[in-house]
């Protein structure tokens, strides 16, 4: 009778836990801080293309990308707004639950001709075409494990549910890249693509100086970034959920 009455219990206070989990921040004060400050890369729509888009390499994170904004955390995208997203792949915050894995170096056992060998296999996923057995093999024993079979981002380390249902949270932050969909795709220039595999994300942008997002803990407030969280959320991700979906399957 217990065990009964604890269930029901919880089937009754979960969804009133997780709906004020959304709530934590304060949707005006989130606004206000995304049109203040985020609207220059991120866009006004969320559509990673506010006027100083085209000076960031790569193009700034797409929020109205659902299917992928999904499968973040809140927990990683508080820490890299107050932290940077350098900080956070080197694991260098403060806050030590989230252990985030940064994109390793492949440079040491592949050729430069066969990386961009691979990168034309990777885009193949979005645009189509053929992949070459040879990248099929090289894919499959270094990429797939996070990648996921079809390159959807749901190998084996990001996803224990295989497949892994349409919207899920990544057990990698950030969640590995959906090689099939194109707007996440487009994001990425072939040239950001080799340096990504051949030197690792970290190595992509400290050596190769590709831009990543930068700490705003100095001049914002936790409860500032949560409520820009929730903004994001509430304002890009959800309203996005089904059409973003349903696109990426036709595409």
């Amino acid at each position: 009778m217990t065990l009964i009455l604890f269930t029901v219990l919880l089937l009754l206070t979960t969804p009133v836990m997780a709906q004020v989990a959304t709530q934590k921040g304060d949707l005006e004060t989130g606004e206000s801080v995304y049109k203040e400050i985020c609207f220059a890369c991120h866009g006004l729509k969320g559509d990673g293309k506010g006027p100083g888009w085209f000076n960031t390499k790569p193009s700034p994170q797409v929020f109205i990308n659902s299917v992928y904004m999904s499968r973040l955390t809140d927990e990683y995208i508080f820490n890299v707004v107050k932290y940077g997203k350098l900080a956070v792949l080197k694991r260098q915050i403060p806050n030590k639950k989230l252990e985030a894995v940064a994109m390793p170096s492949f440079g040491d056992v592949l050729e430069d001709d066969q990386i961009r060998e691979l990168i034309k296999f990777e885009r193949a996923f979005s645009r189509g075409g053929p992949q070459s057995a040879e990248m099929r093999e090289i894919f499959d024993a270094a990429c797939m494990i996070c990648h996921g079979k079809g390159g959807r981002g749901n190998g084996e380390r990001a996803s224990k549910a295989q497949p892994a249902p349409k919207y899920f949270v990544s057990l990698i932050q950030p969640s590995p890249m959906n090689l099939t969909d194109p707007q996440l795709m487009a994001r990425f220039k072939d040239d950001f693509l080799f340096a990504l595999i051949k030197k690792g994300k970290i190595g992509s942008v400290v050596e190769e100086k590709f831009d990543t997002m930068q700490p705003f803990g100095q001049v914002l407030s936790d409860k500032e970034i949560w409520s820009l969280i929730r903004y994001i959320r509430e304002t890009f991700v959800n309203p996005n959920r089904d059409e973003g979906h349903a696109r990426r399957k036709k595409n």
